[in-house]
């Protein structure tokens, strides 16, 4: 029973926080003008001051473990592979391949993994499980970014620009908050007071509002039938990925914090960006949006079923 527990204090507030922007959505305080901004704001200022803080706080000569970040980015690689692989067994439109492929192997790790390893962390672990995940994003997210890109560009018909490729990579806000706090983390300046407390009060409210923000996007008029491959995208990204990877790295010898860092990495619901993406790379923008859609909505299920499993085990 304590398992049970342990799952539902570290699961149930993101559930309810998703619940809560979704009904702000329908109570007309979000609306499509107002989204768009705040999801701006999320991205480009909240979260990489989650990220910034959450790696600056600890010391990351005790923390960073090379063989754990070279393990995070080498299985994202090797899912990318296999994908590649097996999707067209299954699926022969190369515009639903991208699409499935991207949903499958990118999670939404920014906007609500962080936040959940930091609700898991406080229930089971420690900031320290937080830090990790957050000093995963300057490997993580640059693999997500450009493999998102490049899949939607081959499988949609369009040309890779490798040049603003790089460009975009290196300034996304996300790296360079993670560069920076990895230089606080082992350099230790002193900072003021009343910065750091300001610091700190921003990223308490930037790990809470995007998740709300996330909440609010959901848009089920989009839905429409295509109940195979989405089933398949929606199983593969929220069962398989954390199945066989989650279960590798307990098997490597990864325990607590390690592993509450990967649940966030895996566990997460695909990106919501990519149906933003498949639209302009000439992929199935319809079937991003559902995958987008229902991945979130049945991540609040499997995510506790992960953790109350792994709880259960003893292994967080």
């Amino acid at each position: 029973m304590g398992s049970f527990f342990i799952a539902f204090n570290a699961v149930i507030p993101v559930v309810l926080l998703v619940g809560f922007g979704y009904f702000l959505k329908r109570q007309g305080y979000f609306s499509k003008a107002t989204i768009t901004p705040l999801n701006k704001l999320c991205f480009d200022l909240l979260l990489p001051i989650v990220t910034f803080n959450n790696i600056r706080k600890i010391n990351l000569n005790e923390v960073f473990d090379l063989r754990f970040v070279l393990y995070a980015a080498g299985s994202i690689l090797a899912a990318i592979f296999l994908l590649v692989v097996i999707v067209p067994l299954f699926e022969k439109d190369k515009k639903k391949q991208g699409v499935i492929i991207q949903g499958i192997f990118r999670s939404n790790f920014v906007m609500l993994g962080i936040s959940l390893s930091s609700y898991i962390a406080g229930d089971i672990a420690g900031e320290n499980s937080a830090a990790l995940a957050s000093m995963l994003v300057m490997v993580i997210v640059p693999i997500f970014n450009a493999a998102a890109v490049v899949i939607f560009s081959i499988y949609g018909g369009c040309t890779v620009n490798k040049k603003k490729l790089v460009s975009d990579v290196l300034r996304n806000h996300m790296v360079i908050a993670s560069g920076l706090g990895i230089i606080m983390s082992l350099v230790h300046p002193p900072i003021p007071h009343f910065l750091d407390k300001s610091l700190t009060d921003i990223g308490k409210m930037g790990g809470v509002f995007p998740i709300i923000v996330l909440g609010a996007m959901l848009d089920f008029s989009k839905v429409s039938a295509n109940f195979k491959n989405l089933s398949i995208t929606v199983a593969g990204k929220l069962i398989g990925m954390p199945l066989i990877f989650i279960t590798l790295a307990i098997y490597l010898g990864f325990r607590t914090n390690e592993i509450v860092a990967l649940i966030a990495l895996y566990g997460s619901p695909t990106a919501v960006i990519s149906a933003v993406m498949a639209e302009q790379l000439g992929c199935d923008h319809e079937l991003a949006a559902q995958v987008v859609i229902f991945s979130t909505i049945v991540s609040c299920i499997t995510i506790f079923g992960i953790v109350f499993v792994l709880s259960f085990l003893k292994v967080i």
